[in-house]
């Protein structure tokens, strides 16, 4: 038997987290020129960037999730559930308010502004910050942190799961599972939320009406809180990762060349099954193989990942606003879309490290605001008097 105990500090855990987020910031980096509808939209685009886009689609959010569902294993330890429940509050509940309040706020006057909605400063704009209901019509919203949302609700219901899932003695299960590969069995609800739940969804990220992504990502955190806890598991995967890769590779391919040949697949009632097929295939097939591959390679723990895991929260909800920000004035720039993108990307994680770094990270009284722990008090230095 081979456990890997929930409150294990995980090198391969925080290597995966610190990735998908940085993956994320390059992402919403591209948005403007990806062809698909965002925030702000050059009157450019790039192929080459959509399709890449599109390949990180299939997997990008499912592996946060997936992370996210160990990293509540490992925040839950072993207090109870009411203890758990203030400290998400804290970690998730907190950064959702200020950030609706004070972080998205210039991302919807920068789209305002960009679309002739609003003429005059963002002082000016002010007053209105949150008229007229939710957005699009409104300017309330929690734009990029409905994340955050997501992770604080489906953890607060799926803590019942959560709670058995730290006393269960699931070792044989795990056994069985890893010998005989059964681990492929869970594209089965993927695939059905594809099929059965997107069609009736809607509201996608805003949480009201949107039963695919409930659901979807309520698995997804099922399956990290499931997966790191068993080593057989994990070295099964380490095992199958060639394999998954394969898999994955092929199963896009597909993808790409039964649905992806405009900017916008065509999903009808006819071709849904496959579409559902291959989309549950595929995200299954690269988040096994991203897995075993960092079971493999991402083990040590350098001076850098310390400081990545613990920066990766604050620069979350910090990039976006810088990233909208940006792209306000580089669409107007004049320059080829990759050089574009490519400052949109550099001054993102720039900016956000600098706020990070001499803002975030340095005043005690912003760090529960992005979901970091109050920095213990340094003892003065006592004074020793010499005659």
């Amino acid at each position: 038997m081979n456990t890997t105990a929930p409150t294990d500090r995980r090198a391969d855990l925080d290597w995966l987290r610190v990735t998908a987020f940085g993956l994320l910031i390059l992402y919403h980096s591209g948005m403007a020129w990806s062809g698909w509808t965002w925030h702000i939209n050059d009157e450019e685009s790039a192929a080459w960037l959509r399709e890449a886009m599109r390949f990180t689609n299939r997997w990008r959010m499912p592996l946060l999730f997936l992370v996210s569902g160990a990293a509540v294993m490992l925040a839950l330890g072993q207090r109870s559930g009411g203890v758990f429940v203030l400290d998400r509050l804290k970690r998730l509940a907190l950064p959702l308010a200020f950030g609706m309040l004070v972080i998205v706020p210039p991302q919807i006057y920068a789209e305002r502004a960009h679309r002739g909605q609003f003429a005059g400063s963002y002082l000016d704009w002010l007053p209105h910050a949150f008229d007229g209901g939710a957005y699009p019509q409104g300017n309330i919203s929690w734009h990029h942190l409905w994340f955050v949302a997501y992770a604080l609700i489906l953890t607060l219901v799926l803590l019942p799961v959560f709670l058995w899932l730290r006393r269960a003695r699931l070792e044989p299960v795990y056994r069985v599972v890893a010998r005989w590969h059964l681990y492929w069995l869970a594209a089965l609800p993927l695939i059905a939320a594809h099929l059965w739940l997107a069609p009736i969804s809607r509201n996608p990220n805003g949480l009201i009406g949107d039963w695919f992504g409930l659901v979807y990502y309520g698995t997804l955190l099922l399956y990290g809180a499931l997966l790191f806890r068993s080593g057989d598991l994990l070295d099964a995967l380490l095992r199958a990762r060639w394999v998954a890769l394969t898999v994955g590779i092929a199963a896009f391919a597909l993808l790409d060349h039964l649905f992806f040949n405009a900017v916008r697949p065509t999903i009808t009632p006819d071709n849904r099954p496959l579409y559902a097929l291959l989309q549950g295939i595929n995200t299954l097939a690269w988040l096994l193989a991203i897995v075993g591959f960092a079971r493999r390679y991402l083990t040590r723990r350098p001076a850098f990942l310390a400081y990545a895991t613990e920066a990766v929260y604050p620069f979350y909800i910090l990039h976006q606003t810088i990233t909208v920000i940006a792209v306000y004035w580089l669409v107007q720039s004049g320059l080829p879309v990759g050089a574009k993108f490519a400052l949109a990307a550099f001054i993102t994680f720039v900016g956000s490290w600098l706020l990070y770094e001499f803002v975030v990270r340095r005043l005690g009284v912003l760090r529960p605001l992005f979901g970091l722990k109050v920095a213990p008090r340094r003892p003065l230095a006592q004074t020793v008097a010499h005659p």
